[in-house]
Order: C-alpha cells, then sequence, then structure tokens
C-alpha cells in the first residue's frame, strides 16, 4: 500500500533558562487533532493527519547548552469492518529550546502524515505522550468515512490553515500542488494568533471549458452568514486546486463552520464541504446572553487555576475543539468569559443531552471524589466517576464480591434512560479501580463478551 510520511516540527527561539536541569509543565499536556481527505486514486483516497501542540506543554531536561523534550505520537487506523489495523505507527518528535521567555515557546508545533487508503469506516485512534513524563498524554477517537471522488464533481474535504503560499520545494513536507500548505491542527483563529484563516481544498471531475462560481462562507451556529466572498473561475483541467484567505479578526469569539460551495453557471449546487472551527477575538466586546452572565457571576472569585481545574473537570461535556481553544486561554478574564459560555450552553443542553446545571456537575465530580477515587486518581477521573457524573445516581447496584472463579464487579442500572441501559465495572487490577468493560447504552463501550474479564 502506498504510504507517505511528513513530519515538520517548528523551529525555537534562542535564548537561556534557569539553571534546573528539568523544566516541567504546570498545565495538563493537550493534543490537538484534524484530518482531511483528498482523492488518490479509483481504489482509494489520500487521508492527511494534522498533530498539534505546544512547547510549553512538555517537560524538558538540559543536554548542553540546550533543553530538550520529546512527544511520542501512536497513530492507529482501524478498518471497521474487518478489525484490521491498517495504520499503526510510533512517530517520536524532538523539541529543542533554549528560551521559555521567547515568543516561540508559546507557539503551536506541528505535523503531519498521509496515507493512501480504500475506501471503506475507519476508527482513528491517536495518542500523544510527553515522552519524558509519560503520565503526561492525550488521545483523541474519531470516526473517518473514506470515500470515492469518482463520477459527478466533488470535493475533496477542506483544510484550514494558519498559512498557504506558492512554493517549489517538493521536499518541504507541508508541499503539495505547487504550494506550501501549512496546517492548523488546532481549528483556533483570531487576533492572537492566525487573524488570516487560509483555506486549501481540492475539486475533482471537472469540465475544463465550464465556468464554476465559488463561495466560501463563515457561519455562525445560528444559521447567520458572517462572512461571504464569491468569485467565478474557469479552471480548465480536470481536476484543480482551490485555495483562499479569510480575515477574521473583526468577528466575535465563538464556535463557527466554514462552508465551501462549488456551483456551475445557473447556480446550482454542485459540491459543498464544511470544517467547523474556532475564533477567539478578546478584543471584540459583545452584551453577554443572559445565562451567560448570570455564569460569569457564580465565576468572579475563581483564579485562572481555579478555573482552568473546573474546565478539566467539565471535559465529559465538552466538545474537542473547546478543550483545545481552551487550552489557548492563558488570561484569568479569558478563561472566565470561556467558562461562563460553555456552562451556559451546557445547561440548556446540546449535544443530545438534557441541560445539567453547573452546580449539580459540580456536586457528582465532589460526590466521585469521595467515593472512587483509586491508584492515586481522582474519582471523577475513573470510569464509575465519569458515569456518575454523565448519567447520576444508578436506579440499582449490583455488587458481587471476589471469589476463586471471579474477580469483583459491580453492574449499575438505570430504568429511566432508554428503556433501561445496564453499566458493567470490573476490578481487574485488585486494587479497587473498576474498569467500565460493558454497557448497553447507546455511545458507550459494549462488548456482550464481557465476562472474559472476570477470570
Amino acid at each position: 500500500m502506498k504510504r507517505n510520511l511528513l513530519i515538520a516540527l517548528l523551529t525555537l527561539g534562542i535564548g537561556s533558562f534557569a539553571s534546573a536541569q528539568r523544566v516541567a509543565p504546570f498545565t495538563s499536556f493537550v493534543l490537538n487533532l484534524d484530518y482531511a481527505q483528498f482523492r488518490n486514486d479509483d481504489q482509494s483516497s489520500y487521508l492527511e493527519i494534522y498533530y498539534g501542540f505546544y512547547a510549553r506543554l512538555l517537560t524538558y531536561e538540559k543536554v548542553g547548552e540546550v533543553y530538550q523534550g520529546f512527544v511520542t505520537l501512536t497513530t492507529r487506523l482501524k478498518n471497521n469492518s474487518t478489525g484490521e489495523y491498517l495504520v499503526n505507527d510510533i512517530s517520536p518528535l524532538q523539541v529543542r529550546i533554549k528560551d521559555t521567555s521567547d515568543a516561540s515557546y508559546n507557539s503551536a508545533r506541528v505535523a503531519q502524515v498521509g496515507y493512501a487508503l480504500p475506501f471503506g469506516e475507519y476508527s482513528l485512534q491517536v495518542m500523544a505522550v510527553d515522552s519524558l513524563n509519560p503520565q503526561r498524554r492525550d488521545s483523541i477517537v474519531l470516526p473517518i468515512t473514506l470515500k470515492t471522488f469518482a463520477g459527478q464533481v466533488r470535493t475533496s474535504d477542506v483544510q484550514l490553515c494558519s498559512n498557504i503560499k506558492n512554493s517549489d520545494n517538493k521536499s518541504d513536507p507541508f508541499f503539495k500542488n505547487s504550494l506550501e500548505v501549512t496546517p492548523n491542527p488546532t481549528l483556533v483563529f483570531g487576533v492572537a494568533s492566525h487573524p488570516m484563516m487560509f483555506n486549501y481544498s481540492e475539486f475533482y471531475n471537472l469540465n475544463p471549458e465550464q465556468t464554476y462560481t465559488i463561495r466560501s462562507q463563515i457561519v455562525a451556529n445560528d444559521g447567520r452568514v458572517m462572512k461571504e466572498a464569491t468569485k467565478q473561475r474557469k479552471f480548465g483541467v480536470k481536476h484543480a486546486v482551490e485555495a483562499g484567505m479569510t480575515n477574521v479578526a473583526a468577528i466575535p469569539s465563538g464556535r463557527y463552520r466554514f462552508r465551501l460551495t462549488l456551483a456551475d453557471d445557473a447556480g446550482t449546487t454542485l459540491a459543498v464541504t464544511e470544517k467547523t472551527f474556532f475564533i477567539y477575538n478578546p478584543h471584540i466586546q459583545i452584551s453577554q446572553p443572559a445565562a451567560a452572565s448570570v455564569k460569569a457571576s457564580e465565576l468572579a472569585g475563581l483564579t485562572a487555576d481555579e478555573l482552568a481545574d473546573e474546565f478539566r473537570k467539565a471535559q465529559y461535556v465538552a466538545l474537542e475543539q473547546e478543550i483545545q481553544t481552551f487550552s489557548q486561554i492563558t488570561s484569568e478574564e479569558g478563561r472566565r468569559e470561556f467558562l461562563a459560555k460553555f456552562w451556559a450552553e451546557v445547561e440548556g443542553g446540546r449535544m443530545g443531552r438534557a441541560g445539567m446545571p453547573r452546580l449539580a456537575y459540580l456536586q457528582r465530580v465532589a460526590t466521585a471524589n469521595q467515593r472512587y477515587t483509586a491508584l492515586s486518581r481522582e474519582g471523577w477521573r475513573t470510569d464509575r466517576g465519569r458515569v456518575l457524573i454523565l448519567y447520576g445516581e444508578p436506579d440499582e447496584i449490583e455488587r458481587v464480591p471476589s471469589s476463586d472463579q471471579s474477580k469483583p464487579y459491580e453492574i449499575w442500572h438505570y430504568y429511566g434512560i432508554e428503556n433501561g441501559v445496564d453499566f458493567v465495572f470490573i476490578d481487574r487490577s485488585g486494587f479497587g479501580d473498576y474498569i467500565l468493560v460493558h454497557s448497553t447504552k447507546r455511545g458507550e463501550l459494549r462488548d456482550d463478551a464481557w465476562q472474559r474479564f472476570l477470570q
């Protein structure tokens, strides 16, 4: 199978640390991840995966005159139909820094890999580990459908980038189709980082003699079009590249969709692609909705670290992009504003979940910490803690102690969810850390043969 591996890390600035031999970060390690698929041939798609992380979130040790840190990236891609792992790669990445006060220390490092893969349904599993402190890690699992681009006019996924420029350097890891396309896996744009948002996509099966209309839009959650640009173009080829840029510095902070539409000269839409992204523009002050204002008053007495700790515990009801965005906000006021809007949305209900009051959620976290702390992990981070926080107290719990033939386990019954669901937890280690091995709840881990773990 054709495989192309491209890895790049941005160069760090020069300076000096204090005399410490080891530099450890104070906040959690966060992995940023994005992907886009393009046409490869009639039997396969070309999948690009984009990784991002911040230098300030790594652990460093002094080697000579510099400090070195390492990230170990594990990428696995499973074909859901066959269960076969077509990708199972481990990539160690080195980061060298000399000055934590340099602006480059706070910038994102990006890496990219590409694979030619047959069409089908896949599960992308990525883990990033701070190699000098392996407990600091982050992982993401995403479903991916690789589809054909044959037949009618089609468009690739849209890639949102920090920069696109002309290039003839084919050895550049981000080179494609005469362009240097630098990914932005954080998918966060704005004055503080990337006021210009670049977009890259490819159109396939075009009529070389036809004139097409290309429309780009930034769409808010309520459907409002915040910005729009339209142009006409006669490509002159069957397969073509489309690259553009949008200034987002004047758009309020929030979650948006970038929509790219290709239409014929009669105005008929031929292909559409979208990608969700975030804008963070703290200089734009907008009146907060009443619910967010109430949340802001509740958060008024918390420090920046306390706000970060609360959002970390709220990760079970947060979107992946919200977690990535929050990790980049360092000011106390910025974190408070973000968290206020976040809780206002959570309390209103979203992602198919009923609304959950902030104080009720935090009370469940406290209860989980009291009951389920295990192996030096706080209770909210355990499987039983997570289920308690998301679904509340079970209606019934079956507790089965250990025996010569079986490890101890618990079955939690919820009769009011989806006409009744169960969660099965087993103390597989023997140290009181009960692991979720099976559930009948949609979206949770299901393994009907879970009894094999009792032995």
